[in-house]
């Protein structure tokens, strides 16, 4: 093989390299700023509180109060639009979706506000009245559901109810038999 050619060779070689390099940077450059831009929010629960009122009817109202601290971990600032409180049932089906509405003003919540790398809190409640009192009370699950500006949902677990198994105490059952055997 000639010097020429082998200078051709590595010519081209570095040109095909270096491009897919350049293109390969462009890539990365443009996921990375999707990844900065999209809304990643932490949602933390707490005081969670179901309230029954007697009616007419076995149940006629229940009120479902918490406060709620959301973490906004992206960049940009953005919010929460038509904050809701889901209620699942036993079979996972969704039985009531119940707009939030504020503690202090007692209107319903439009919009959570959401700054960029800060601590969001409110105070919240759903009013449930009716048969959907009934359905929601025998709860499985309760999300925080909304949506963000851009139109993508949110959705995170909030509540669950889990079935707890009683088993006997191995310990104190192993103890007793140490003792009547010996």
């Amino acid at each position: 093989m000639s010097a020429e050619a082998m200078i051709v060779g590595v010519l081209i070689g570095g040109a095909v390299g270096g491009t897919i390099g350049a293109a390969g940077a462009l890539v990365g450059l443009v996921v990375s700023r999707r990844f900065r831009e999209m809304p990643r929010v932490k949602c933390v629960a707490s005081d969670w509180n179901v309230t029954v009122y007697e009616g007419a009817g076995p149940i006629g109202r229940a009120v479902c109060s918490f406060e709620v601290d959301l973490f906004n971990q992206g960049a940009l600032a953005t919010g929460l639009r038509s904050p809701c409180v889901a209620f699942d049932g036993e079979d996972g089906a969704r039985v009531a979706v119940v707009r939030l509405k504020d503690t202090a003003t007692k209107r319903d919540l439009l919009a959570l506000d959401l700054p960029s790398r800060k601590w969001a809190h409110a105070s919240v409640y759903a009013l449930l009245e009716g048969e959907e009192a009934q359905d929601a009370l025998s709860f499985r699950r309760v999300h925080l559901v909304g949506e963000f500006p851009d139109g993508n949902a949110f959705e995170t677990k909030m509540v669950e109810r889990v079935d707890y198994v009683a088993s006997r105490n191995l310990r104190a059952r192993f103890l007793e038999r140490k003792r009547t055997a010996g």
